[in-house]
């Protein structure tokens, strides 16, 4: 308990200053213990930033400047939750993914290659478009999952961590530049696909294939673009045949430079346009 107490006094104390988050995750791990954290501010379709990260045991950060902020962050839950500007609080991550996520490409691909096993995220969204992020993984080094002792234990200084985040953001210490509405995701991926690959998508061809990406079924993909999932299954075999793809790994495959490109376009030329209906 003194620990704990320590921990957020000195978090309190570093409101306003270049190691809130630093300090703030050491609060958050005498609440949880984890194997490793991140501090991710995403604001509207920027690029996020990066405030803290830890890893006690394997570097399951060492493709976040290669692999996520060049890209994969477009496919990522918690980012897409940012999106859809939902509500704050914290969330295990198949809570906020789509329902086929585990089985989706971008899993396999991403988690399995930095090792992370288990993810518990706190959520605060800030301003218009604005959304402050901590998300606490384990990992291989203790080849174990977050217990729901766990996630009790943190879900009980939730108001003072949300207190603690909004007040951080209150003081103006993390600036980030607005960028204006620009490109959207969907059309990037359009053009590019034109452009690079010959190949004409209609807006719907190129939504589906966004939300196939992410771990949609073709129910959730109906329910977000509001249309059948008979209707989402004409729409993937038209993907599939125009590409010449037979499987997700393949449009996974050819998507991802292109999501790359995007996310790397200049101040305002990007944004998403995939969000839940209604």
């Amino acid at each position: 308990m003194n620990a704990e107490l320590n921990t957020l006094a000195s978090a309190i104390e570093a409101i306003g200053r270049a190691d809130f988050y630093e300090r703030i995750c050491s609060y958050l791990r005498e609440c949880m213990p984890y194997d490793n954290v991140i501090a991710i501010t995403y604001q509207g379709s920027s690029l996020p930033v990066v405030h803290h990260r830890c890893a006690r045991g394997p570097n399951v950060f060492r493709h976040l400047e290669t692999t996520y902020l060049t890209g994969a962050y477009v496919l990522d839950p918690i980012y897409q939750y940012h999106l859809r500007r939902e509500r704050s609080g914290i969330f295990r991550l198949l809570d906020v993914a789509p329902d086929q996520f585990k089985r989706s490409h971008y899993y396999e691909w991403y988690y399995g290659l930095i090792g992370i096993t288990d993810e518990i995220s706190v959520v605060q969204t800030v301003g218009d478009d604005t959304t402050i992020t901590i998300s606490m993984g384990k990992d291989r080094s203790s080849a174990q999952m977050f217990s729901s002792l766990d996630e009790r234990r943190l879900r009980r200084h939730e108001a003072v961590i949300m207190t603690l985040l909004k007040a951080h953001w209150a003081s103006g210490a993390d600036p980030l530049s607005r960028q204006p509405r620009g490109l959207t995701v969907t059309d990037g991926l359009i053009a590019a696909m034109r452009d690079r690959h010959s190949l004409t998508l209609s807006r719907r061809q190129a939504e589906v294939a966004l939300l196939i990406l992410q771990g949609h079924s073709s129910v959730s993909i109906g329910l977000n673009l509001s249309i059948s999932p008979q209707t989402v299954k004409v729409y993937r075999k038209q993907l599939y045949h125009k590409c010449n793809l037979s499987s997700q790994a393949e449009l996974f495959a050819l998507t991802m430079p292109i999501l790359q490109q995007i996310s790397m376009l200049p101040t305002g030329k990007q944004r998403s346009s995939v969000t839940r209906a209604g």
